[in-house]
């Protein structure tokens, strides 16, 4: 139940859980222990909330089986959840699997004064087939650690806003257009053109990151979500606990938000563990996934003083 005409929300991001439970490299925990921990600690937010919203990568490895996981955990929420695809995600089983009664992948939804827009920002990671359809990329985790919309998906997204009557537009999407984390503006000219296009958009919120950040882009506010498996504390350089944002949305376009970090043995345990510089790298842009990954371990231990804790791909 809102208060007053306010739209509440709950945002959750970066699940990254696999078909098996298996604990992920320097990460101790489980994703769904930390996910398991994030919605109990926002229980009361989402029994409040109009709907959750996921903002992708919500598989590790984008297996069917991770999505079935998935969908078994969400579905008994008491509110709507929404999610979209980020880079680690595989269309084809997050849409064969994924969804529930309560678990959808939808393009939009209205909720009284606003439009909530869902955005595939993959477009990095796809090839268009013959029938004008998009298929992932092998490598596509790599190649779309920024944001890009293919022309079906800028054109929906135009039709849609085009044709809303609401007066005001959350835009959600994976990958934040931030600068300062993803400095290569020229890659997401699509988002750039929809944002100045439609004034009706006033806030975007996004994942990807891991970490608490905010910043604008086209003068709208960007708001990213930390993961539910890990996050990083990008200003102090250090692993931060599960996380998740909450959000007002007011009849008049204004946006509060809220970050959230669950505190107790796992948040502990992560801010206990050194974080290996060149995930600070990547994760704040001065290293692409790609150009890590093309690293030799020779030139990977030269960098970083260390040896590489993850197998290249």
């Amino acid at each position: 139940m809102n208060h007053d005409d306010t739209i509440g929300i709950v945002h959750l991001s970066d699940t990254h859980l696999r078909a098996t439970p298996g604990a992920r490299s320097f990460v101790a925990h489980e994703p769904e222990d930390g996910l398991a921990a994030v919605l109990a600690d926002a229980a009361a937010a989402i029994g409040d909330a109009a709907l959750v919203v996921a903002t992708g990568d919500l598989a590790d490895l984008g297996e069917p089986g991770a999505y079935e996981r998935l969908g078994g955990l969400l579905d008994p929420l008491p509110a709507p959840v929404y999610c979209l695809g980020g880079n680690h995600d595989r269309q084809e089983p997050m849409q064969a699997c994924l969804p529930r009664p309560n678990v959808h992948l939808e393009p939009a939804v209205r909720i009284g004064s606003w439009l909530m827009l869902f955005l595939d920002t993959n477009a990095h990671g796809r090839e268009a087939a013959a029938d004008g359809t998009y298929r992932d990329l092998d490598d596509r985790v790599h190649r779309a650690a920024q944001p890009g919309l293919t022309p079906v998906e800028e054109q929906r997204a135009r039709a849609i806003l085009t044709a809303t009557g609401a007066e005001h537009v959350f835009l959600w999407l994976h990958q934040p257009p931030l600068p300062r984390t993803a400095p290569d503006t020229g890659s997401y000219r699509e988002l750039t053109r929809l944002v100045r296009d439609f004034p009706k958009i006033r806030a975007i919120g996004g994942g990807h990151l891991h970490g608490d950040l905010s910043g604008e882009f086209e003068g709208r506010p960007v708001h990213v979500a930390p993961s539910s498996f890990m996050s990083i504390d990008m200003a102090a350089r250090v692993f931060e606990g599960p996380g998740y944002r909450t959000y007002r949305l007011h009849p008049d376009g204004r946006v509060d938000t809220e970050v959230h970090t669950v505190p107790g043995p796992m948040t502990d345990a992560l801010r206990a563990t050194p974080l290996p510089p060149f995930l600070l790298d990547m994760m704040t842009g001065r290293i692409t996934g790609r150009e890590l990954n093309d690293l030799t371990d020779a030139e990977f231990e030269a960098r970083y003083g260390e040896r590489r804790p993850l197998a290249r791909s």
